[in-house]
């Protein structure tokens, strides 16, 4: 463990060192155990979470934060395993699953800016579900004391984490209720609406790119059938439905193209 003072100002930059003021030690097996030094860019320093702390609330947060990268399907944390702080994802993206018998549901993800282990960390308790990255992922780990620190030199903290809980709870009900009340088609059909949209955004503007162009799953089918709260088997026949139909041609390795945009929008909105 480095022993140095853990905010120090180089060049006008703020870097984020562990120390060892508070006997902070990671277990073994604790995926950040293996730390990382580097100087907090001026992305990161951006962030919604640091930028609504006082600079005094900052600095007693950032004290111990240990920087750890993941690559695609690492795990940070499996459920059941004892909370050791939050993590503020910087890049990348976090999916948070919960599943028996080789069926996992995706409860929510966390794209950067996003803060994740409230629940345990609140609690007392263990985490209640595993979170996975969902691809080359970046995360910075606050520690328990630093964040307890931080919320009593800056109580606005506090309430930071309660709105984001919030949130995640108003976003988990509508979840719920999309997989109870709405087919796995609609569920795809909203899934490849999105993804198509965001394509399109992207395109080129010139006559004819923006109709065309072919949109990605994003993710494997198997982590798809987990997004929509089904199995592999069933995403699988729903896309070759939506092929059947006319409304989407398949025109590569996990890359589709919208034919018919009015089918999957009748989808996208009909009952059960």
């Amino acid at each position: 463990m480095i022993i140095c003072s853990a905010r120090c100002a180089t060049k006008g930059r703020d870097y984020w060192i562990p120390h060892n003021e508070n006997n902070v030690v990671f277990s073994p097996a604790s995926p950040f155990a293996s730390i990382r030094i580097r100087p907090l860019s001026q992305a990161d320093a951006r962030n919604q979470l640091l930028e609504a702390l006082s600079s005094a609330g900052r600095a007693a947060l950032l004290k111990q934060s240990v920087e750890k990268q993941f690559s695609t399907g690492e795990i940070l944390w499996s459920a059941g395993d004892r909370s050791e702080g939050i993590i503020l994802v910087l890049e990348g993206m976090v999916r948070i699953v919960r599943g028996s018998g080789g069926r996992q549901l995706v409860i929510h993800s966390g794209e950067p800016g996003a803060t994740l282990g409230e629940v345990p960390f609140f609690t007392g308790g263990r985490y209640p579900a595993t979170a996975i990255a969902a691809e080359p992922t970046r995360c910075l780990f606050l520690p328990e004391g630093a964040v307890r620190r931080a919320i009593a030199v800056d109580p606005a903290l506090a309430f930071f984490f309660l709105k984001r809980l919030s949130h995640r709870i108003e976003a988990l009900v509508e979840r719920v209720d999309q997989i109870t009340v709405n087919s796995v088609q609609t569920r795809l059909a909203q899934f490849i609406l999105q993804r198509h949209e965001t394509t399109i955004a992207s395109a080129p503007s010139r006559a004819g790119a923006r109709k065309n162009a072919a949109f990605s799953l994003g993710m494997t089918q198997t982590a798809l059938a987990e997004e929509l709260g089904t199995v592999r088997e069933v995403v699988v026949r729903a896309l070759r439905g939506l092929r059947r139909l006319g409304a989407i041609e398949r025109v590569g390795e996990g890359k589709y193209r919208v034919l018919d945009l009015g089918i999957l929008e009748e989808l996208a909105e009909s009952a059960p």
